[in-house]
């Protein structure tokens, strides 16, 4: 008797029928279509990825570059330029005002990321990085005397 169960048993289990089976071509051909999908969107993540961090890496880089140099501009326009006016002196035509505008701007953000020690762009202690900020300001004053005095 326990022969005839385990016959019974075995007779009453399910098979999925051919479209369930993963074996079709139509099944096959819309994985390998899933799958040739996934790839290239994986390949676009990919991309974009790769092209953010070196856009990133190029703006870091001129900021590593650049921003000393502008504070420095920034910084002598700021005292220079007021003191030409004052001075009735030529200070660059037009685009005095503009230029003015820019090295106050430049300058507010150079103070303000001292004031709330921010960390320097550039790989160095941000003790250093605020002396050399007060030191371009020294340098912009005794640039501007200069400038008045010839």
């Amino acid at each position: 008797m326990t022969v005839k169960r385990a016959v019974l048993c075995c007779s009453l289990v399910l098979r999925p029928s051919d479209g369930l089976l993963g074996s079709s071509r139509a099944t096959h051909r819309a994985s390998l279509r899933a799958e040739r999908l996934r790839a290239f969107w994986q390949l676009g993540r990919l991309l974009k990825t790769l092209i953010s961090g070196l856009v990133r890496t190029a703006v870091d880089l001129v900021l590593l570059v650049g921003l000393p140099f502008a504070y420095l501009a920034g910084t002598y326009l700021v005292l220079d330029l007021p003191a030409r006016w004052i001075g009735h002196r030529d200070a660059y035509g037009r685009w005095g005002l503009l230029l003015f505008a820019a090295a106050v701007a430049v300058c507010w953000v150079g103070v303000l990321r001292a004031k709330r020690d921010a960390p320097p762009i550039a790989p160095v202690r941000p003790k250093f990085a605020k002396v050399m900020f007060g030191l371009s300001w020294v340098a912009a004053i005794l640039c501007t005397i200069g400038d008045l005095a010839g």
